[in-house]
């Protein structure tokens, strides 16, 4: 078989760029649409929170639901919630991310907000006011 004198294309190079690991957290939908004090919605807080300290977030919105019981009260609850990603790297990212998501479950009047990061998955609780 005679071989071609054409040159073959090359296959086109292409770049992957590690992000760090990946936290997810739940909000409760209907509250990030309130006002808080200054005026703006909790939603709007939430992205210019994330847009500053992490450089960008993917949300979703629509069938996300849960189900959890408070063991407590003895009673089981229902919420329905956005979903947020972020990546990065470093731990004291956590970290903020949690002081965030603490303060932000006071100002919305949640005892809890739900996160996973890495392989873990935390419950993180409404800052004491």
């Amino acid at each position: 078989m005679k071989r071609s004198s054409r040159p073959r294309s090359a296959a086109k190079p292409f770049r992957v760029e590690p992000l760090g690991r990946m936290a997810v957290f739940l909000l409760p939908s209907l509250k990030l649409k309130q006002r808080q004090k200054l005026g703006l919605t909790y939603e709007e807080i939430v992205h210019q929170f994330l847009m500053k300290n992490f450089g960008g977030y993917t949300a979703s919105a629509g069938n996300i639901f849960g189900f959890w019981r408070d063991e407590k009260a003895g009673r089981e609850w229902y919420g329905e919630h956005r979903e947020y990603k972020v990546s990065f790297r470093g731990r004291n990212r956590v970290a903020m991310l949690q002081q965030f998501l603490s303060k932000l479950a006071s100002d919305l009047d949640e005892d809890t907000i739900f996160l996973e990061y890495g392989e873990g998955a935390w419950l993180v609780h409404a800052r004491e006011r």
